[in-house]
């Protein structure tokens, strides 16, 4: 059963397992009216069996259409105006529903939803943990006009697979100085590595490649990269010092492709249906970047996107690639700040458009600066776990950042690297794990994974 209740405006719906705590119908009132918002959802805190147990929190990110797709991170408590609930299908209706079935549909008619920092509602632990329903989400699907197969996995998540309609060019950037590494115990030319994988691996059947070598990139690695690439390979000659935004520019305006894919020399793909699999986020015009799951070549995560604390972190970076994370964070495609370019599509327009990579960040941060552009005309970056490529970044070492990097992103970005709508203000600074800001051994289960109540008792 689900309870109703109005506060101003706003309806509240309130399953039975939760309970409201004090002053949260006022502070849901006062935060819609004066914030706009047409459909609220805040944090909430599950306790345990032991009441001397620290009680298990669970922060939200700001909106994310895309999560919600996934999961019904919103939580089981969610409020909207009568407007936005008339529309959805009356209060009767939604109250019958399960609850990420209601939310799906009132994000379906919501023009301004918002999360409030606040804790909202108690619940116990069993309902920390995102629910997922697949018949509500194809269903959503089917009501936004959205083509695509959905299916679910062991850890509650709706894995939405859009289709990709039509097969448009995809230009394949591969920036490199001919280096040669070992990978897994055999030494290769990296970037004929990564263009032969994507030759004989990728699915896709429209890519074009483009090598952007410098000046003296060694005789016998060029022959290995233009043997990768073949008849489909363009080389360009880079006569500068090093900037891996430069050479990614230079390729871009020598393509008419309608894509970009970036990539990094170190990688190899590992899904073959990769390129298919970013494309179809551009299905929908409000997306401006996806990236895939990053591992290194043990297989752990290298990248699960960037957030903001307020330095750039990639999520879970060294982690397991089971480590589910707080709430399930992994297991969905969702809204990031940013994605690592080693590995990133983008429409080919859209680059032009914003000026492409910032040449003023030769090595780092040249894809966050991206992001925040693309943020700027009102595009979206999505990171999913659907698509995974190896990327051959040293696990040991550290990364190097140069002070005038570091001063310039903070000059042309401060207030959103101090804001990042996908963090929560409550988290742990300095942290690359959704960790919230207290001590104890709690937080760092929750920032591990929603099976870390079960594992504590």
């Amino acid at each position: 059963m689900t309870a109703t209740i109005r506060t101003g405006d706003m309806v509240g719906f309130v399953p039975e397992w939760c309970s409201l705590r004090r002053g949260a119908k006022r502070e849901v009132r006062r935060f819609a009216r004066k914030s706009g918002a047409d459909f609220v959802y805040g944090d909430s805190l599950h306790t345990t069996d032991d009441r001397y147990e620290e009680p298990f929190q669970v922060l939200r990110p700001d909106w994310s259409p895309e999560r919600l797709r996934g999961h019904n991170y919103v939580g089981d408590v969610v409020f909207a105006t009568e407007s936005v609930v008339d529309a959805a299908g009356g209060v009767s209706m939604l109250a019958s529903l399960d609850a990420h079935d209601r939310a799906l549909r009132l994000s379906e008619h919501a023009t301004r939803p918002r999360r409030i920092v606040s804790f909202l509602y108690d619940a116990s632990w069993e309902h920390s943990v995102p629910t997922a329903n697949l018949d509500a989400v194809e269903n959503h699907c089917k009501r936004s006009g959205m083509v695509a197969t959905c299916t679910t996995d062991s850890d509650r998540a709706v894995h939405v697979r859009r289709a990709v309609i039509t097969t448009p060019r995809v230009a394949v950037i591969v920036p490199t100085r001919g280096t040669r590494a070992e990978v897994w115990g055999r030494e290769r030319v990296l970037a004929a590595g990564a263009i032969a994988a994507m030759r004989n691996t990728s699915t896709y059947p429209n890519l074009d490649f483009f090598a952007v070598l410098d000046h003296d990139t060694p005789t016998d690695a060029r022959h290995e990269i233009e043997s990768a690439g073949g008849s489909g390979l363009s080389v360009i000659e880079f006569d500068r010092p090093f900037n891996f935004a430069e050479k990614v520019n230079l390729a871009a305006v020598q393509t008419d492709a309608d894509y970009l894919l970036l990539l990094n020399d170190d990688t190899e793909i590992v899904s073959p249906d990769i390129v298919e699999t970013m494309l179809s986020y551009f299905n929908d015009s409000t997306v401006g970047l996806v990236g895939p799951m990053l591992l290194y070549d043990d297989g752990s995560i290298q990248s699960a996107g960037h957030f903001f604390n307020p330095v750039p972190y990639d999520y879970y970076r060294g982690h397991s690639v089971d480590t589910p994370g707080a709430s399930n964070m992994l297991r969905v495609a969702r809204e990031v700040s940013s994605v690592i370019a080693a590995c990133a599509l983008t429409p080919r327009a859209l680059f032009e458009q914003v000026g492409g990579l910032c040449t003023k960040f030769p090595g780092n941060y040249n894809d966050i600066d991206y992001a925040l552009k693309l943020r700027m005309v009102g595009k979206r970056t999505v990171w999913t776990p659907l698509a995974t490529c190896h990327h051959f970044e040293s696990k040991t070492r550290e990364p190097v950042m140069k002070p005038v990097d570091v001063a310039e992103l903070g000059a042309r970005w401060r207030d959103m690297l101090e804001n990042d709508p996908y963090a929560h203000p409550a988290l742990q600074r300095y942290q690359p794990v959704w960790k919230s800001n207290r001590p104890g051994q709690r937080s760092v289960d929750e920032a591990v994974g929603p099976t870390a109540p079960i594992a504590s008792k």
